[in-house]
């Protein structure tokens, strides 16, 4: 068995998708407490959710599914990071390193494939400078400077290598990454003693290490079900401008009203927002919430996605819901931790990130999952009214 720790749910969704088309049976759980060893799971990946907790709460949590994991006797753990380094990286991987008892950890986030690389210490987005990108502007954990170490959050031991350079035996080592053979080529590095973390590029690699190959006929793929909710849950502008134009075509978009975004607590608004949701599933089949881009309010990144997950709640029990759709790894962590839901089992890889789960416990629910930052594929997109627009 092979066992993940993810910092957010749409990264532990996405390294499941990818088990899952290498032949890999894979469970994915939110429940930290009490961790055990699923019958007949090749890849336990535990979602941590620390990304979006306060730094003492995430380091704890991460301490405490390590020990757990350790009980489990994997043959490997890896911790899965945010590709563009946003969470408390270094100090995670830290913490974990006096768990585990090593005095080394390989990180390699870039993904070529996605245009992600790092190179002489900088990290690049499709061959720009990422502090001139688009995630310099994350409400959360903005990209303020393109030196690796810097995003990182370096503290204590921790080099940038390449994969032609000797490692140090002690420390946090950086793997550069320009082409996706490197990543073949840091997946070599002996991981006994050896704490590995990276994003899903590397994972890949060390799967295709172990011995596994990717085999899209492993998947099998039901046809989405009749109730269709989306959870918009990204800042970035490319998904804001899908939910754009599907309300501009007039297509079944419901806004999160002005009144919560600076109120909270009134109930009251989030008794006529689910009724509002509720009617556009009832006549389109679908429903999409979002944010309104430059609509402001009193409420924090925090407070907004208790919103979020208060309205979802409110809807499945005024309709029935069977696809759930979810944007941004916080926001689907708040809302499956009010729907109590613990256990995702993917079923499908719609694209690089974006899986389809079968919920445990829900005979008639699939939950599928985005990053924020990743595009939506378009067979998926088209369940949100999209193609109303033509």
């Amino acid at each position: 068995m092979i066992a993940v720790i993810a910092d957010d749910l749409t990264g532990a969704a996405e390294l499941g998708g990818i088990a899952l088309s290498y032949g890999l049976s894979v469970e994915i759980t939110t429940e930290i407490a009490g961790i055990s060893l699923p019958v007949g799971v090749d890849l336990l990946v535990v979602a941590a959710d620390t990304r979006s907790k306060p730094l003492d709460d995430a380091l704890a949590d991460m301490m405490q599914i390590t020990r757990q994991i350790i009980g489990l006797r994997p043959e490997f753990i890896f911790k899965k990071v945010d590709s563009v380094l946003r969470g408390y990286v270094a100090d995670e991987i830290m913490a974990q390193l006096r768990v585990l008892g090593y005095e080394r950890a390989l990180l390699v986030p870039a993904n070529p494939d996605l245009g992600r690389t790092i190179e002489e210490g900088i990290y690049y987005i499709q061959g720009k400078p990422i502090a001139e990108s688009g995630f310099s502007q994350d409400p959360e954990f903005p990209a303020r400077s393109s030196d690796v170490l810097r995003l990182v959050g370096a503290k204590g031991t921790v080099s940038v290598k390449k994969h032609t350079q000797s490692l140090p035996e002690k420390g946090i080592v950086i793997g550069e990454a320009a082409l996706a053979s490197d990543l073949d080529d840091w997946a070599k590095v002996p991981h006994e003693e050896t704490l590995l973390a990276g994003a899903s590029g590397f994972f890949k690699a060390l799967l295709r290490r172990s011995g596994f190959f990717r085999n899209e006929s492993l998947q099998n793929h039901d046809q989405p079900g009749s109730n269709k909710l989306f959870v918009c849950g990204s800042a970035f502008a490319s998904s804001n401008e899908n939910v754009k134009r599907v309300f501009q075509s007039g297509g079944p978009v419901s806004y999160m009203p002005a009144s919560l975004m600076s109120y909270p607590e009134r109930e009251d608004e989030l008794e006529i927002w689910t009724t509002e949701i509720s009617n556009l599933i009832a006549e389109h089949g679908t429903a999409v919430i979002a944010i309104q881009p430059g609509l402001k309010g009193s409420a924090n990144a925090v407070q907004l996605r208790k919103i979020m997950s208060d309205v979802v709640k409110q809807v499945f029990k005024s309709v029935s819901i069977n696809e759930l759709i979810i944007e941004g790894g916080s926001t689907a962590s708040s809302v499956l931790n009010q729907l109590s839901i613990t256990v995702l089992r993917p079923v499908y890889e719609y694209s690089t990130g974006v899986i389809r789960t079968k919920v445990s416990g829900f005979e008639n629910l699939y939950v599928t999952l985005k990053p924020g930052s990743y595009n939506w594929p378009a067979q998926v997109w088209a369940l949100s009214g999209a193609e109303e627009q033509n």
